[in-house]
């Protein structure tokens, strides 16, 4: 069996963010994965798949033409290094673009153990 890196599934994570696709951004996890993140309201902390899905469909399911600016995935020591950046239309403050940056630990399988994520909020566009 070939080994992942965490670059490799760092990017898996962003092809499934990108896709729209939140189970399968939540598939990478392991069965006891984590999600912390640190968002403008307070500190979010999710254990497992699907609540990781749900997570992740409760913050971009409510914008509309939501698209992917930019992404990054890259190796920090035993970590990956994430960032990317939506625009999409709030349907009651307009455009908005949002950023998130985050690392992650993989466990032996491969899969992410730990995510922790801070987001700038939503930020209004002309």
């Amino acid at each position: 069996m070939a080994t992942v890196t965490g670059t490799q599934v760092g990017e898996r994570f962003l092809d499934a963010l990108e896709a729209q696709d939140f189970d399968a951004a939540a598939e990478l996890f392991a069965p006891d994965g984590r999600l912390r993140a640190l968002v403008p309201q307070a500190l979010r902390d999710d254990e497992g798949p699907d609540a990781v899905a749900n997570r992740f469909r409760f913050w971009w399911d409510g914008l509309a033409e939501l698209e992917l600016l930019e992404r990054e995935a890259a190796r920090f020591h035993d970590r990956t290094r994430i960032r990317y950046r939506w625009r999409g239309r709030d349907p009651e403050d307009g455009w908005v673009e949002v950023e998130q940056e985050g690392y992650l630990r993989l466990d032996a399988d491969g899969r992410i153990a730990v995510m922790n994520v801070v987001c700038s909020g939503f930020v209004a566009v002309a």
